[in-house]
């Protein structure tokens, strides 16, 4: 290979390299992009869900109301019951209170239930967070590559130009 040969070979090695190069962290940094709207779509989710009233949720109020429903149907036969047979102001008393009770017990199985959609709200985000930190990590590997492929190119270049150009 000639003078002329080597110096072209060494010019269009370092070009490639350093076109490479530049290709490389583009689409790294749109990658970068990319996991950072996902990013913040997981930390809204997070937010919006963990933080979320419980009790509002369309199945705890179901399960609230026909408490509620049952509750009073049992409250008004008691007090026919009441009424017709004599009975005292205590029988009523006592299905009140088997109501109240009734009624804490559904609302606790909705605080437990709460709970549990919270540790799995939680556990979720954490899950989602590690595969965008994955991603993100894969994103520095490929800046890293990209940085050496550059470089190669440049110093395979210089030592073509280096093998032609006598000193």
């Amino acid at each position: 290979m000639g003078l002329i040969g080597g110096i072209i070979g060494g010019i269009g090695s370092a070009v490639g390299g350093i076109v490479g190069g530049r290709a490389a962290r583009r689409a790294a940094r749109r990658n970068a992009k990319i996991l950072a709207d996902a990013e913040q779509r997981n930390k809204s989710w997070y937010d919006r869900e963990y933080n979320s009233n419980f009790l509002q949720r369309s199945d705890a109020q179901a399960a609230i109301n026909k408490t509620r429903e049952m509750l009073n149907e049992r409250y008004k036969a008691a007090s026919a019951a009441a009424a017709v047979a004599g009975a005292t102001d205590e029988a009523v008393a006592q299905q009140k209170a088997a109501a109240a009770e009734a009624m804490s017990g559904v609302m606790g199985s909705i605080a437990e239930r709460a709970d549990a959609y919270k540790e799995q709200v939680r556990a979720n985000y954490e899950n989602k967070q590690a595969a965008i930190d994955d991603a993100k990590m894969g994103i520095n590997n490929q800046r890293a590559n990209a940085t050496a492929q550059a470089a190669s190119g440049l110093a395979g270049a210089a030592q073509q130009l280096g093998s032609v150009i006598p000193f």
